[in-house]
């Protein structure tokens, strides 16, 4: 499958999820069922295109490119069974949200070998990052930490939940422009060379992903999020386009 087939596919399948959700009041009981058995397997592909990736650079992870792709496929595999975990809770165990839960271990852990990746890719290069695109990077994530920050202290100060749970309403947003920090560097190293697209699309999926956790966190502290909820859509179009990121990324390098 060519590049440009792939770029058309994923969105053609962005857009029928689009018109799926936003009709979804005509078939609500399917929406719940589809809405938590469905992140899985857009999740699971995206492991699998990662796992492509592993097998062209090599499983010997005393090579630093091999090791770096390891981590990747690491990261979303620990998303994946996340999202597994969450499906089972609410279609095996009945458990209607379940937030947190150990479905968040796995998604919480995914972050730290996907932030390795990303630092040690772009470490050989830090020496082609102008102070200006450094400065640049470090006002829009700092502008963004106080959003996030800004945007959830009301709600975390009514909420009355317990110290776990704040954490991790506080834990998702901040880890994700962490993570979107680093894709934005690689942005800048990378936009004009081989590999320029596949960082344009992780950093696009890890923005998506931030204002999906961001939202995700407000709305159950104001207790308005359910299965079905708009915003899932953001977490599917991230997975699209890691999947097609880690696919473009294995036929440009």
């Amino acid at each position: 499958m060519t590049c440009l087939l792939r770029y058309k596919l994923s969105l053609t399948v962005a857009v029928v999820l689009a018109l799926l959700y936003a009709f979804q009041s005509l078939y609500q009981d399917f929406i719940y069922v589809f809405s938590n058995a469905f992140p899985p397997f857009i999740a699971g592909a995206a492991v699998a295109t990662a796992l492509i990736g592993l097998r062209k650079y090599g499983y010997n992870l005393g090579i630093l490119f091999s090791f770096i792709w390891f981590c990747f496929t690491l990261g979303v595999a620990l998303w994946f069974l996340g999202e597994l975990g969450w499906a089972i809770y609410t279609l095996a165990l009945g458990v209607e949200i379940p937030y947190p839960s150990l479905a968040d271990i796995f998604w919480l852990s995914g972050y730290l070998p996907f932030f390795i990746a990303l630092l040690l890719y772009l470490k050989p290069f830090t020496l082609a990052l102008s102070k200006r695109s450094i400065g640049v990077v470090s006002l829009i994530i700092a502008a963004l930490c106080i959003f996030v920050v800004v945007s959830l202290i009301p709600p975390l100060y009514s909420a009355q939940e317990d110290l776990v749970t704040l954490a991790v309403d506080l834990a998702y947003p901040i880890l994700d422009l962490l993570l979107f920090a680093l894709a934005l560097l690689g942005v800048a190293v990378f936009f004009k060379g081989k590999i320029g697209k596949s960082w344009l699309l992780i950093s696009l999926a890890l923005a998506l992903t931030a204002v999906a956790d961001l939202t995700f966190s407000y709305t159950t502290l104001q207790g308005t999020y359910y299965n079905g909820h708009p915003i899932e859509l953001l977490y599917h179009w991230a997975y699209i386009l890691y999947a097609l990121a880690f696919y473009v990324h294995s036929k440009e390098l």
